[in-house]
């Protein structure tokens, strides 16, 4: 039984999601506020976070912030009432999984749960293998990538953008395959967020990111990235 922790401060939607998650036969687990949520994530070892954007004290970024330092693997999905893009990419940035605005569905978080925690398949979880691009050392399995004397974080969205273009190594990869490929259904983000990824990577891979050796820009057509 997969494990769900719920962060959300509002009393009547962690009821209504255990509830529901409860029927759909997950194990769940809250709190409100989230310094104890973060607490309850390193005890517990959820499967997946549902972590609400505003709560008391340290809010959902923060909490984000933390969860990923310490695993950059575990699922999180962002619920928020704000709409605004900038929150969006935000979460993205911080390694957040998917991004759900309230008011939602139940029926659609748990089609969400369901989608990101199959595509956690077992040969994802053990793949130990890296790749070795310029002064750079990508560790898939362990989301990291070391450069000279530094060691970076992947953060989730990073590593599974890194691996596509990897395995089309020298041929173009456009925004929209991209899109199609790391989030799917869940979420259609717009080419600046795909830009915005593109730009993280190449400050963690590339010796100069400025004049990028590895992962180029094909203007009019997508990304190409070269070993």
């Amino acid at each position: 039984m997969k494990k769900i922790l719920i962060i959300e401060d509002d009393k009547t939607i962690v009821e209504g999601l255990t509830s529901a998650l409860t029927f759909h036969d997950f194990s769940v687990i809250s709190e409100e506020y989230g310094i104890k949520g973060y607490s309850i994530f390193e005890r517990e070892e959820p499967d997946l976070i549902i972590l609400d954007v505003m709560l008391p004290g340290a809010d959902g970024f923060e909490v984000c912030r933390k969860i990923r330092a310490s695993d950059p693997h575990v699922p999180i999905i962002m619920l928020t009432a704000k709409s605004r893009e900038n929150d969006k990419l935000l979460g993205f940035e911080l390694g957040v999984d998917d991004y759900i605005t309230k008011p939602f569905s139940a029926k659609e978080l748990i089609a969400r749960i369901r989608a990101i925690l199959k595509r956690l398949t077992p040969k994802e979880k053990s793949r130990d293998d890296e790749v070795k691009v310029g002064n750079a050392v990508i560790y898939f399995d362990r989301f990291i990538v070391k450069r000279r004397n530094e060691e970076l974080t992947l953060s989730p969205k990073e590593q599974r953008i890194l691996r596509l273009l990897l395995d089309n190594n020298e041929k173009v990869i456009s925004r929209d395959k991209i899109i199609d490929e790391i989030w799917g259904d869940e979420y259609y983000p717009s080419p600046k967020t795909i830009d915005n990824f593109i730009v993280k990577l190449r400050n963690k891979i590339e010796e100069d990111p400025k004049d990028p050796k590895h992962i180029i820009t094909i203007h009019g057509a997508g990304y190409k990235f070269i070993i």
